[in-house]
């Protein structure tokens, strides 16, 4: 009796370990990624530089790529990398209504990244800095040519490997120098960056074919500055990297780089120096050896289930006096023109000018228990401080943190720069905000980030 009763504990003790077993084993995936290129096909205007010049072709391909993941419940995920400067939110909710009515994805787990060239056209006539640069009919194409890039990804999900792999690439240098109150824009040496070329990497589940990739570095792609259209060292990376490995698709997401800048710098590294499109040539061979070497790596595992979740919540703005806005509209710079005609028009009709302003939030969680790998993606010019944070705050995860998604409203400083001064904290009329983010906005967003993206 006693032996029987030993043997029905042993099965029993077996069963059970069997079913831990099961429940623990990774939920594996299937993927797809797609490409679609997005060059103008007659002369076009280009964001940044302040540059009010029509340019007939484009020295790298304009591109939207999409990644689609799938887990074994049908659940969608979907991170399109997008050769603008900026997305508006407009623009991005369009694309993403679009991508759910025909694809099925939920709009909170489709993330939309703008890579910041410097070198693309205005998706919305507000960015245009004259009427003439707005071209609708083009706007149009690229938000239907994205949800295509989805579709063609859906097409092409099958099973796959995941796995998250990095490397190091230090075409990036720090842009803020100076004392509080004396911020200038020029190469810091010594200043914050993130180095980190991000990866993750899309294999045939039986690991042999290299299906794609989505690449993250935080950097602002401004070597080519008015040349002509283009997408800038991210283009030149994806080329070399997709020439490397036939078949495979990468997909470039910006990290957060707002206050990083290519290392277009003389030779004492005190001053920018007018980069060329040999030079973001030889930017994107760096990224592109970077990844190479990250390749080779056997990284950590990603595994399903998927989990998303978007919030929007509003930033406190300081709104100027009525007289800044007046003496804005009445300069001949189209930029700060139009902004100071746009606040100053709402002080006439006696409407209130906001004094806070919308910001969206979203966090990915892929795999279960305390450390998951995990994505956030942040609207906004985001400084790289925010990213390195939300690292040491979500540890132990594997964190993948991206700028520019899903819409640009301004940037995004900390409150140490806000309080220092410079480029970036007064940029907002660039950007058609009416003030600056008051202090405030570093601990608002760093806290409703790592809520979000905490396994719940």
């Amino acid at each position: 009796m006693a032996s029987i009763q030993s043997l029905l504990i042993s099965v029993t003790l077996l069963t059970a370990l069997a079913i831990d077993t099961a429940q623990a084993a990774p939920e594996e995936l299937k993927a797809g990624v797609a490409s679609r290129v997005v060059n103008p096909t007659k002369p076009a205007s280009i964001i940044g530089h302040r540059c009010m010049k029509l340019f007939d072709k484009a020295y790298a391909d304009l591109r939207v790529d999409a990644l689609v993941v799938e887990d074994g419940q049908g659940k969608r995920l979907a991170w399109l990398g997008c050769d603008f400067c900026l997305i508006p939110h407009a623009v991005v909710d369009r694309i993403k209504q679009l991508i759910q009515k025909q694809h099925g994805i939920d709009p909170a787990a489709i993330c939309i990244n703008a890579s910041h060239t410097h070198s693309a056209p205005p998706l919305s006539e507000a960015e245009a800095a004259l009427p003439e640069h707005w071209d609708a009919q083009y706007a149009e194409f690229v938000v239907n040519q994205a949800v295509a890039a989805v579709g063609d990804a859906v097409g092409k999900l099958a099973p796959a490997r995941l796995r998250y792999v990095e490397d190091t690439c230090k075409v990036g240098i720090n842009r803020r120098v100076g004392e509080p109150g004396h911020v200038s824009m020029r190469p810091n040496p010594k200043g914050v960056v993130d180095h980190r070329a991000q990866v993750v990497v899309v294999e045939s589940a039986d690991g042999k074919q290299l299906r794609g990739m989505a690449v993250k570095y935080a950097c602002h792609p401004v070597t080519t500055g008015g040349i002509g259209l283009g997408s800038d060292y991210p283009g030149f990376m994806r080329k070399m990297v997709e020439q490397q490995h036939p078949g495979a698709v990468v997909v470039f997401l910006q990290g957060c780089g707002a206050n990083v800048r290519i290392r277009v710098v003389n030779d004492d590294m005190t001053g920018w120096v007018r980069g060329t499109i040999e030079t973001a040539k030889g930017f994107g061979r760096e990224l592109a050896d970077a990844v190479e070497r990250a390749l080779k790596k056997s990284g950590r595992p990603i595994a399903g289930p998927i989990a998303a979740e978007c919030v929007e919540i509003k930033l406190p703005i300081d709104v100027q006096p009525a007289e800044k806005y007046q003496e804005a509209a009445a300069r001949s710079d189209a930029f700060s023109g139009n902004w100071g005609k746009r606040f100053a028009g709402m002080n006439a009709r006696g409407e209130k000018i906001p004094d806070r302003w919308p910001y969206r939030i979203q966090a990915f969680r892929l795999g279960e228990g305390k450390s998951p790998f995990t994505v956030v993606t942040l609207d906004g010019e985001v400084f790289t401080e925010y990213a390195l944070n939300l690292g040491r705050a979500l540890s132990p995860a594997t964190v993948m943190v991206l700028g520019y998604s899903n819409g640009v409203v301004t940037y995004l400083p900390t409150a140490k720069a806000i309080h220092d001064g410079g480029y970036e904290p007064n940029a907002y009329t660039y950007f058609g905000v009416p003030g600056p983010y008051k202090p405030e906005v570093e601990k608002l967003v760093l806290d409703k980030a790592a809520e979000l993206a905490r396994p719940k």
